[in-house]
């Protein structure tokens, strides 16, 4: 699908702005990056074997169901993969050690990603070897070979807070932050109604999210889930409002969120029945969203068809229970 110039120009001028902000913050790593570190290497591991599906060694209505999803996403001749971290705040009501109340770890997961898909290939895997664009440092590019052709491949990720802090996102950078989610707004709809893939990684605030804002808290400095996120569905309303055009929808959708299948999927399917959305079915360990998050990006780019793209969702036990996907190739 066409890239728009959305993301370059003047947005994308406030999000270098933005990100040299919070850079600033941290002399070494960010909160949670060593964690994401290690979930990610621990999962590419088990990834780095397995086998990539081979089309005509499949029966052919399975076939015939995997280049159906495909053709769409090859079409133009370019993979445009499109990933929009949330504003993940680690909310418990109190100070997270020397960070205070409610610090980010979205930007630790960009850093993490970041490092990933630069590091370089082992085994089978895809979900590396890709290079910083050096016009924009939140675009990375490759190319893959997917049945007997060679595509360009685009990813193209961003993230939400301005700074790790919540108390200077709410305050000093308050108006920075407001732009910065104003950013990712536009950044995710426009890969809902335009990317081959879009993921979401971040909280699905009871079904309020996908989120991008800092959280609405209550007098005790936990999150107002009954009174706001359940009741007005912010984020989701927005997502609605992006797939609203049947001809602009895209083909591949990852909610790696908590328990997303029950918030989220009933009302999808309705409204973008060719779409395949990835979501959880529980409440899950941070590490469950991320790795089925990185091993659907890897399946896209091997262009596994059912059986292996299920694989590469749910390589751990966890994942096993929690991970799902629905109307990828039915």
């Amino acid at each position: 699908m066409d890239v728009s110039s959305f993301s370059r120009g003047f947005l994308f001028f406030l999000a270098l702005i933005f990100s040299n902000i919070a850079f600033a913050y941290q002399n070494d790593s960010y909160l949670y990056q060593n964690e994401y570190l290690r979930f990610a290497q621990s999962y590419l591991s088990l990834l780095q074997d397995l086998p990539t599906d081979r089309l005509s060694s499949l029966p052919a209505d399975k076939q015939a169901t995997c280049t159906q999803r495909y053709n769409g996403i090859l079409k133009d001749g370019v993979i445009d993969i499109r990933v929009a971290l949330g504003y993940f705040d680690w909310t418990t009501g109190s100070a997270v050690g020397s960070y205070g109340l409610s610090p980010s770890i979205d930007l630790g997961a960009y850093a993490s990603l970041r490092d990933t898909l630069t590091d370089r290939c082992h085994g089978n895997l895809r979900f590396c070897g890709f290079k910083s664009d050096s016009r924009n440092p939140y675009v990375f590019t490759r190319t893959v070979s997917l049945f007997g052709k060679t595509y360009p491949v685009r990813l193209e990720m961003h993230f939400s807070s301005a700074t790790e802090f919540f108390a200077a996102n709410t305050g000093q950078y308050s108006s920075q932050q407001q732009q910065r989610t104003q950013f990712m707004d536009s950044f995710f709809a426009n890969a809902l109604q335009n990317a081959d893939a879009t993921f979401y990684f971040g909280h699905s605030r009871n079904g309020g999210g996908p989120d991008f804002a800092p959280p609405r808290l209550m007098k005790n400095n936990k999150v107002d889930y009954k009174g706001y996120y359940e009741v007005v569905r912010p984020g989701f309303k927005k997502v609605m409002a992006a797939l609203s055009n049947p001809d602009k929808q895209t083909p591949i959708f990852g909610l790696m969120s908590c328990d997303s299948r029950d918030h989220f999927a009933g009302p999808l399917r309705k409204l973008a029945p060719h779409t395949g959305i990835i979501t959880s079915t529980a409440v899950l360990n941070l590490d469950q969203v991320y790795t089925a998050m990185i091993g659907a990006i890897d399946a896209i780019l091997r262009g596994q068809c059912q059986q292996g793209f299920y694989k590469e969702l749910r390589m751990t036990p966890g994942n096993q229970e929690h991970i799902t996907m629905d109307g990828m190739f039915e």
